[in-house]
């Protein structure tokens, strides 16, 4: 949950990859979704959550155009996959928690792989 998107990261920033890495990791609660995002941004010593590591439930949202690695929940990623079909400007989702099977867990699974096969080959995903 707090490990796997740091090392995606921060692989991507001592690459040189920095400005092109946005990585949206699905978190299926509200409540984790903001206390994951307040640990990996406390474990990359960030002074807040807002910067680098940010999140975004329904009806708030801590980030910035400097945020890198974004803590939804898997309603919020859907919504922007209906605003934004091919999630322009992503390069890492991180599907958490896919192993408790809930249905917006179900249709984000089948929405990425459509996207993956088609416009988005490019695009990484992580389960």
């Amino acid at each position: 949950t707090t490990q796997c998107p740091q090392y995606i990261l921060e692989e991507a920033l001592l690459g040189a990859r920095g400005d092109t890495t946005t990585i949206l990791c699905s978190q299926p609660r509200r409540v984790a979704a903001i206390s994951v995002a307040e640990r990996v941004s406390d474990e990359m010593f960030e002074d807040s959550v807002g910067r680098l590591v940010g999140y975004q439930i329904r009806l708030e949202s801590r980030r910035s155009s400097e945020t890198r690695l974004l803590f939804c929940t898997t309603g919020v990623i859907l919504r922007r996959l209906v605003e934004d079909p091919t999630l322009k400007g992503i390069s890492h989702v991180i599907v958490d928690e896919v192993h408790e099977r809930q249905w917006q867990i179900d249709v984000l699974l089948v929405s990425l792989r459509a996207l993956l096969q088609g416009t988005r080959s490019d695009l990484k995903v992580v389960l």
